[in-house]
């Protein structure tokens, strides 16, 4: 156990630094939704696992209409230790934006990667507190059509962004009222990456390639999960109706998770 904290003291004060490089450049956010690990276990016999991840999300307001789906494939291989895993992502977006150009279409194709290990400083049944890290990289195609100011015709551009940079987070599982498990967490990524623009038809001025700077993103939030029937909090706010802040926007999100 001795070890195990020291291990765990020393990751964490290397893993500072790396994200004190950026600590000028940051954007922070908080959301009611699912932790990044999930509710994962820890058994006393090592198990693999696997976990596949659907989404379909539909997002409309008066500027913009979206449809997207999202399929995800966790590996992972645990036990008292820990874990390691890899979670691999694939996403496509269309929809259409109302710009003073008019209506365009968009398209978005993403990739993720993102291999992990998982570290329970405390494992017992009723409280779990767990860190985790790895390495994130992930590549998405964009592309628009706009008028060309060149002709009377139009011009379709074109955004390939990849993106990479290490992932540090902390997560906890408190059970209470026997069936539910309150789960707080916070999850940092460092990234850093570029962005080649291409269009068509290709003027050369317009084929260039952009540096994004080392930019911190934080999330962190809590989940609520009635362990009996699954349901969850973040799986309620999301079926929630229209208010006065959400007047104008709508969004219909549905998943579905399959551990084997």
């Amino acid at each position: 156990m001795n070890r195990t904290i020291v291990f765990s003291l020393c990751f964490l004060l290397c893993a500072t630094s790396l994200f004190a490089q950026s600590s000028s450049n940051t954007q922070t956010n908080f959301s009611i939704s699912p932790p990044p690990l999930g509710y994962p276990e820890y058994p006393d016999e090592g198990a693999a696992s696997h976990t596949f991840n659907a989404t379909f999300a539909y997002l409309s307001a008066d500027q913009f209409s979206m449809t997207g789906v999202f399929a995800g494939w966790i590996p992972r291989y645990g036990g008292d230790w820990g874990a390691i895993e890899a979670m691999l992502g694939f996403s496509v977006i269309n929809g259409d934006i109302n710009t003073g150009y008019g209506e365009q279409s968009l398209n978005f194709v993403g990739f993720d990667i993102t291999p992990a290990f998982e570290l329970p400083i405390v494992n017992q049944e009723s409280f779990k507190f767990i860190m985790f890290g790895g390495f994130n990289l992930s590549i998405m195609t964009t592309s628009f059509t706009t008028p060309d100011p060149y002709s009377s015709g139009t011009m379709t551009w074109t955004l390939t962004t990849g993106m990479y940079g290490p992932v540090l987070g902390f997560q906890m599982h408190l059970g209470f009222a026997d069936t539910f498990i309150f789960s707080p967490f916070i999850m940092m990524k460092s990234l850093s990456g570029s962005t080649d623009v291409a269009t068509d038809p290709a003027y050369v001025f317009l084929q260039t390639s952009y540096d994004i700077p080392l930019t911190t993103f934080i999330s962190y939030g809590f989940d609520i999960i009635e362990s009996t029937s699954g349901v969850t909090l973040s799986g309620l706010i999301n079926m929630a109706g229209e208010t006065k802040d959400t007047e104008g926007y709508t969004s219909y999100i549905f998943g579905v998770s399959i551990k084997l």
